[in-house]
């Protein structure tokens, strides 16, 4: 009896393992379908894409950030919805106001897809930025920790962006996969913005 259920919960670590692996390999790939289904259908109307895609995706990996009551904020979180990332440093700017601002009419604007979308603010001062945002952003999760622990995950993202030019003030959209795909210039309007997300959210069932 004992090495029966020993049998099954053997094979059940191995399914789990199967899926696992099989998801790293599928994400990547539907992000693409994504990005073709995104290019193809605005090809075909004339509409070009408003931000500019990084191609090709490029997934994220672990990082240790915490949010403002020093829960542990791992890349899991990036993984739920379609995530807009703006990095700040201990002061939030006028240009860092303004992303925030265009970040939350953005998400406003997705109406009943609202839900599907995050809005993500990462600092080098959780405590501060928190304490500061936390009535005119509701909603917006502030998250950070060290210099080097913020650099862990910023380094991916440029990374990511190699031969595209450098972007200090660019708003990031990560997929539910976790995979960084576009980037919005900080001049770039928020209805452009929008558009971009609007149809994402709509040919996809993701998030």
């Amino acid at each position: 009896m004992n090495d029966s259920n020993s049998e099954r919960n053997a094979q059940a670590v191995s399914r789990r393992k199967l899926l696992a692996l099989m998801g790293i390999y599928a994400a990547p790939l539907l992000a693409a379908w994504i990005w073709f289904a995104y290019v193809s259908s605005h090809e075909g109307a004339g509409v070009s894409v408003n931000g500019e895609l990084i191609v090709p995706a490029v997934p994220l990996e672990k990082f240790d950030l915490v949010d403002g009551r020093g829960t542990a904020w791992p890349l899991q979180n990036l993984r739920e919805k379609w995530s807009m990332v703006y990095f700040s440093g201990p002061v939030c700017d006028d240009p860092c106001e303004k992303n925030l601002y265009n970040m939350r009419q953005v998400r406003l604007s997705t109406g009943r897809r609202m839900d599907r979308v995050q809005r993500i603010l990462v600092t080098t001062d959780v405590d501060a930025m928190d304490g500061k945002l936390a009535q005119a952003s509701e909603g917006l999760a502030v998250v950070g920790g060290s210099i080097e622990q913020v650099q862990t995950l910023k380094r991916q993202i440029l990374k990511a962006q190699d031969g595209m030019g450098a972007c200090e003030k660019c708003i990031y959209l990560v997929d539910p996969f976790g995979n960084v795909m576009m980037r919005f210039p900080p001049e770039l309007e928020p209805g452009r913005i929008y558009k971009d997300l609007k149809h994402l959210l709509k040919v996809s069932r993701i998030g």
